[in-house]
């Protein structure tokens, strides 16, 4: 069987035809329609034809907070005119195919649990890396949603108890990569606006020593959070994705912080077990197919 994977980005919608056994037999990208909400569902429909009578089903991928069961879109992220808006009941109007919508970062999760780092694993945590720090918490194999579809929205976590409470105050605002640019622009001198992600790490391959100290500050960040969560809900694996989650060096730091804050404890307790995403700009279309066939299955038994 095979399904139509649609990604809804703020700049960029992705597409691809993907089979049940996680295969993609082809993918596309096109500017995503933002507004207003009738041509954004128009847009979506006609990706729908230029399939149409070849697929099984519409597996949707979107930013912001979604009710999965209900295909209920409730906020659309960067998308501001997609709000309360329920995709399934609109593109079921004129797709002839069951259509499901889950939230982006839990569909990278998924693709995680599908046939990623967490195919072996019946509990996980996954850590999305980008501008802000989203993820999902996988138990007994699914997406842990929470009463309010934010479990696992890892960004809005407060870091800091001494200062006013701002949003730099957040798990995204020290996690996510503006944060790893004013980090390194501490250490360098070199103003943060100056800096990209690929710079910082391709002087840090080169060995600069005040960048990697920059890297390491920004590591630790990111495993105190993950020693935290560790105790929290004990999963058996914790990965990383997003696009800095690629840096080898990244990796090897946040390994390496873990292992110095779990020997400072004066017991012997179990460290976080870290590993890297396998799908990375894929991870979205892949994830929301195998949210699809769950949600597929499920209805199927009621």
């Amino acid at each position: 069987m095979k399904y139509l994977a649609i990604d809804i980005g703020g700049t960029f919608t992705k597409y691809a035809l993907i089979s049940d056994a996680c295969e993609i037999l082809e993918k596309s990208k096109r500017p995503t329609v933002t507004e207003p909400v009738e041509e954004f569902v128009a847009s979506l429909v006609k990706l729908y034809r230029i399939y149409e009578g070849t697929v099984d089903g519409i597996a949707l991928s979107t930013a912001g907070i979604v009710d999965s069961e209900k295909g209920f879109i409730y906020t659309g992220g960067n998308l501001t005119s997609v709000k309360n808006l329920n995709i399934k009941e609109q593109l079921e109007k004129y797709c002839k195919v069951p259509v499901t919508v889950e939230n982006d970062a839990k569909c990278a999760a998924l693709a995680e649990v599908w046939q990623g780092a967490l195919k072996n694993c019946n509990d996980g945590i996954v850590m999305v890396c980008g501008t802000g720090i989203g993820g999902a918490v996988i138990h007994d194999r699914k997406v842990l949603k929470g009463v309010h579809n934010m479990a696992g929205e890892f960004s809005y976590v407060i870091t800091d108890a001494e200062a006013e409470f701002h949003l730099d105050h957040t798990f995204a605002g020290n996690s996510g990569i503006r944060s790893l640019k004013k980090i390194v622009s501490k250490y360098t001198g070199i103003p943060d606006e100056n800096l990209s992600g690929e710079w910082i790490f391709s002087m840090a391959d080169g060995g600069d020593e005040k960048v990697i100290a920059g890297i390491r500050e920004f590591a630790r960040h990111l495993a105190i959070q993950i020693n935290n969560y560790q105790f929290i809900l004990d999963p058996e694996k914790i990965v990383i994705g997003g696009g800095i989650s690629v840096q080898p060096l990244l990796i090897q730091l946040i390994r390496e912080e873990l292992k110095k804050i779990n020997e400072a404890y004066p017991w012997d307790l179990p460290a976080a077990e870290v590993d890297v995403c396998r799908f990375f700009n894929d991870a979205n279309l892949i994830g929301a197919v195998y949210a699809h066939l769950q949600r597929c299955r499920s209805a199927e038994k009621l």
